[in-house]
């Protein structure tokens, strides 16, 4: 068995191959060829703690099984600590193929889910960009949104935390990829969605992060956090607004508050909710006659953790990174 760490996970990836590789999870899951995932979710109260299990597979082929474990041991204002870990199995033979630190993983296969979805729906001259929120999720889905639609020449960057949103800038401002980007603190929700052509949410909110009413018509946005019930990134009027996508139908209007709660309004009819995205073409459909906007609300797919996985085990084999685990004798470097 192979066993890559995060170092092996961060020299083995890259923003191409993540993308393609989400594109092909997409495809697989929209015309049946994954199999249903499988959660678990545990959590305990004092202290606050969590794990949660994510299973997928590809045909009877490929396994993964992911766990990402969190806690607050001094307590839920405390800084959290948190750790990630996937298995790739070899299902056909029950045995395990690879078994990888997944922090970095996670990162660059949710950003990578962004920009495909926002490659299938936003303009292709996008020229502004708007990014709600400065957590671990953000870095990285700057980068790929940058990829999708390198058109993007200002950034504008918005969160609870303006220490976090500022250190987020003066990190952003070095990357080469952004060197030809503006990239600006916004002074208020409404001014960093005003003219922005592609909207992006990396938050934990509880509660809508922008206006609605603020967003321009044309604009896409991608709602990639708050994935919970009764957590919501997006309001009443922008959702009155759109034709919305999802990365996966079943289980979205119970588990996804964005979906859920303007369902429950009324600001949300079945009808819009318009298709998975791995079965959107390039360049996106039609808008329908009450919308004006496109948004894809984004859950993530386990499937999106097999097919990066493989290639990352693929890549790793042909140029002899990682360290090879018998599970019976131990370890040895190729």
């Amino acid at each position: 068995m192979l066993f890559l760490g995060e170092a092996d996970i961060e020299a083995l990836i890259t923003l191409p191959d993540a993308m393609a590789c989400a594109a092909l999870a997409f495809r697989l899951h929209a015309t049946g060829e994954a199999a249903a995932p499988v959660r678990g979710d545990l959590r305990h109260g004092t202290p606050k703690a969590g794990c949660l299990m994510l299973g997928g597979a590809r045909g009877a082929e490929a396994l993964t099984i992911k766990s990402n474990v969190h806690a607050y041991p001094d307590g839920p204002e405390a800084p959290r600590l948190w750790g990630s870990l996937l298995t790739l199995w070899d299902w056909r033979r029950a045995e395990p193929m690879a078994l990888m630190a997944a922090r970095a993983f996670n990162d660059h296969r949710t950003a990578a889910g962004f920009a495909v979805g926002a490659d299938r729906l936003a303009a292709p001259d996008a020229g502004i960009l708007a990014l709600f929120g400065a957590g671990k999720s953000a870095p990285l889905t700057l980068r790929y949104l940058k990829a999708v639609r390198p058109s993007i020449r200002e950034i504008r960057l918005a969160g609870r935390s303006p220490e976090r949103v500022e250190a987020l800038a003066r990190q952003a401002a070095l990357w080469p990829d952004l060197a030809d980007t503006r990239i600006v603190c916004a002074d208020s929700p409404e001014a960093t969605v005003a003219g922005a052509d592609l909207i992006a949410t990396v938050t934990t909110s509880d509660q809508p992060v922008f206006p609605g009413a603020a967003v321009k018509p044309g604009a896409c946005i991608v709602l990639g956090g708050a994935n919970r019930p009764e957590a919501r990134e997006a309001d009443d009027a922008l959702m009155r607004r759109a034709d919305l996508y999802v990365d996966a139908r079943q289980g979205a209007t119970e588990k996804a508050g964005d979906l859920r709660l303007a369902l429950a309004s009324g600001a949300l009819v079945p009808e819009r909710i318009r298709a998975e995205i791995g079965a959107v073409p390039a360049g996106g459909l039609p808008l329908s006659a009450a919308s004006d906007v496109r948004v894809f609300k984004s859950m993530g797919l386990a499937i999106q953790d097999v097919v990066l996985a493989e290639h990352l085990a693929a890549r790793a084999k042909a140029e002899g990174r990682g360290l090879r685990l018998d599970l019976g004798a131990g370890g040895t470097r190729p």
